[in-house]
């Protein structure tokens, strides 16, 4: 992109949520005191993914923080250094500032709103997080027509939604009530002490990276309508953000899949599913060993975290695979 082009697109890809007003000469009261400097690079990444003729068209979008991009998925938020939800090139790619905050604090302050399993294209998607983190790390909101086709799916018939989207669009119900301005209000009235989050940097991301990224390889789990593919051997190939699935290419066979995150695990770990249950152990750090040899029952596999939350005696844990080994399968 030229200097030309991206300093237009800036002006368009987003507005300031409210002006900053400085203390003058005359306020009574102590000196401000020096806000922490404004270092963190934030851009915004969008895509075109289509569009409707005398309508609108959609897009894709996820907010960079120095470099780190994070978009929202039905995996939860994901990030990486490849651009992966834009196939490694965006249509644009925007400076929209400097902020205090911190890729580690976006995602420990958004995170609670954007659960794995929460994704609507309609309701909640990628766009919906961008507008909560732009306004978050710099009190900006994603410009409206990032979003335009969502909110006129908003305001559509579930028949005529049916009929645009042949069938495609299924409400998730979990995503019903979500309003990207309580999240706002809500993120707004933290103290600012839980605003920044817990201590994290960037080394402590990478330990904990995303299980699904492209070249990423998985195997295929819990398939009702394809249980031949159960326990195939795929590798992801790229992220749909129309339909918010992965695509993936089967070892066996070479077609590729289009596949939810529920239904992939990352290559040679241990597969669980919900209602198995399991037995801690090895864990090294002194709360954790208190847990080895207790059982518990997997509630879901945290693709964000490459994690299990398991069910421990009513307290809730996210545990590696390597910790785990079934007792006894669930109801499948």
């Amino acid at each position: 992109l030229s200097q030309r082009a991206m300093g237009n697109a800036l002006l368009r890809c987003c507005v300031p949520t409210r002006s900053l007003q400085g203390q003058s000469e005359d306020d009574d009261g102590p000196p401000p005191k020096t806000p922490t400097p404004a270092t963190n690079r934030v851009q915004l990444a969008a895509s075109e993914l289509f569009t409707v003729p005398g309508l609108a068209t959609a897009y894709h979008t996820s907010v960079l923080v120095n470099g780190e991009e994070f978009f929202f998925s039905d995996s939860g938020i994901l990030w990486d250094r490849s651009l992966t939800s834009h196939q490694g090139q965006p249509s644009e790619l925007v400076d929209v500032g400097l902020s205090r905050r911190t890729g580690s604090q976006l995602l420990a302050v958004l995170q609670p709103h954007f659960m794995p399993g929460s994704y609507d294209l309609i309701q909640k998607n990628c766009n919906s997080f961008s507008d909560c983190a732009l306004h978050f790390l710099l009190e900006k909101r994603l410009d409206r027509r990032y979003s335009a086709l969502e909110r006129l799916g908003q305001r559509a018939s579930a028949s005529m939604l049916q009929r645009f989207t042949k069938g495609m669009y299924v409400p998730n119900p979990v995503a019903a009530d979500f309003s990207v301005e309580s999240v706002i209000g809500q993120v707004d009235k933290l103290p600012e002490l839980e605003r920044q989050g817990p201590a994290a940097d960037a080394a402590q991301l990478a330990r904990s990276r995303p299980a699904l990224s492209i070249g990423a390889r998985v195997t295929v789990v819990g398939l009702k309508n394809a249980e031949a593919l159960n326990g195939q051997g795929a590798v992801i190939q790229r992220y749909n953000a129309v339909n918010g699935r992965w695509e993936a290419s089967i070892n066996f066979t070479g077609e590729i899949k289009a596949l939810r995150a529920e239904n992939l695990r990352p290559a040679g770990e241990l597969v669980l599913q919900p209602g198995d249950s399991c037995r801690i152990h090895s864990l090294k750090s002194e709360t954790g060993q208190a847990l080895n040899g207790q059982e518990g029952t997997v509630l879901r596999y945290l693709h964000d975290v490459s994690r299990y939350e398991v069910d421990v005696g009513g307290m809730t844990k996210a545990l590696k695979a390597e910790n785990l080994q079934v007792v006894q399968a669930g109801a499948r």
